[in-house]
């Protein structure tokens, strides 16, 4: 008995001492970080707070002081993550908040920034101006595709698009779309006026974005199309259920699109990767595959992007899309491929530039290869569109 006793002690002891070590760690810890943050040596500050961490001296001082660090520095998917951690600890920090709110907003991750507002007091919303229910932004898209191919005119895509924020959680976006297209064929053209069947479309599309957390989304889209071709009237719906996942520096994603399109019954399965290794916009890569079953015929697609910023205000982004894209859905379901030839490769560039506080204009350019579904040959096609996004 007085040997367990005397065992309990020790225990008792040890763990005193453990514990007064651990505290006395993370004071001298916290004083260290305090002097580095007052003396605005942010780099220094950010690598001695990861090794203290790393030896487990941690806190929400410290984590907070590493995120604001973070930030200043430019690197803002990892400032979130330490805001992030302050946040598990203390949920009502409201600067921790702030300023996870304004980290997604540097790297255009509204819905996280909006479900950081949602938890910020009053006069906080009010100093932002920030509201529940409001416009965030309005697109204008205008493009020319340009077919090396006699029998085929020049087609025309148009659109127009707005952001709003239903509630802090959902937001919604909404498009409507035109293309027009003449169609020239041996036997469907008029000789007397040189013009063929004309494929028309008109579109709606809407995609609602609700965050359960501040790193985990729901994503559901409907895509309508009404198409006109030679006389016959195709109403096409389309639908998207995902889910997406934000990481420190790696965004995940998962999808599926169905529906019918024109005549046929589609199926396509999305999974993404969004790569920021500096944590920004200043480098960015994204990684798409796609497996579609258009009718019980099977396809994979696979899309690569990469972006970088190359001035201050301006960014290029190259990429290249592999694969059949016959009806293929891009961009949550937002582009709809399903013209007359189907698309066999796609490469282009896109340029970015940052107009005032509010502008982002962007010029993309890509090339297609495709192919005649009537003759059955390749031919090439250019495609130019500029788009102008206004944020609220």
């Amino acid at each position: 008995m007085e040997y367990r006793k005397l065992t309990l002690l020790f225990a008792l002891l040890f763990a005193v001492l453990v514990s007064h070590a651990q505290d006395h760690k993370l004071a001298v810890a916290d004083s260290t970080a305090e002097q580095l943050y007052d003396a605005g040596d942010w780099k220094q500050l950010i690598s001695f707070v990861n090794n203290a961490v790393a030896d487990n001296a941690d806190s929400p001082a410290l984590r907070f002081k590493c995120g604001y660090a973070y930030m200043l520095t430019g690197s803002y998917k990892a400032a979130i993550s330490q805001f992030n951690r302050v946040l598990l600890k203390d949920p009502h920090n409201t600067t921790a908040r702030l300023y996870a709110y304004y980290c997604n907003t540097y790297i255009n991750n509204n819905s996280t920034a909006f479900y950081n507002a949602s938890h910020l007091d009053t006069a906080t919303l009010h100093a932002i101006k920030l509201s529940p229910f409001s416009l965030t932004d309005a697109v204008l898209e205008s493009g020319i595709k340009l077919p090396n191919n006699h029998e085929r005119d020049n087609g025309f895509f148009e659109r127009a698009g707005i952001g709003l924020r239903l509630s802090w959680r959902l937001q919604l976006d909404q498009s409507f779309m035109f293309f027009k297209q003449n169609i020239f064929r041996s036997g469907y053209i008029d000789y007397n006026n040189q013009t063929g069947k004309t494929d028309r479309q008109l579109e709606y599309y809407a995609k609602a974005k609700y965050s359960l957390t501040n790193s985990l989304s729901l994503l559901g889209a409907y895509h309508y199309l009404h198409t006109s071709y030679r006389n016959n009237i195709y109403q096409s719906n389309l639908g998207l259920f995902g889910v997406k996942y934000d990481t420190r520096y790696v965004d995940l994603q998962a999808d599926v699109n169905f529906g019918k399109l024109i005549t046929k019954t589609l199926k396509q399965y999305d999974a993404r990767v969004d790569f920021y290794p500096l944590g920004n916009l200043n480098l960015y890569t994204i990684g798409k595959a796609s497996v579609s079953n258009l009718s019980g015929a099977h396809s994979f697609i696979y899309s690569q992007s990469i972006g970088f910023k190359v001035l201050d205000k301006t960014w290029l982004e190259t990429a290249a899309a592999f694969g059949d894209q016959d009806d293929y859905l891009d961009a949550d379901g937002l582009y709809v491929y399903n013209a007359i030839d189907p698309t066999k490769f796609k490469c282009g560039e896109s340029v970015f530039y940052q107009l005032g506080n509010h502008a982002l204009l962007n010029l993309n350019y890509f090339y297609e290869k495709k192919t005649d579904i009537y003759r059955a040959v390749n031919y090439n096609q250019n495609s130019v569109t500029l788009g102008i996004t206004w944020k609220f």
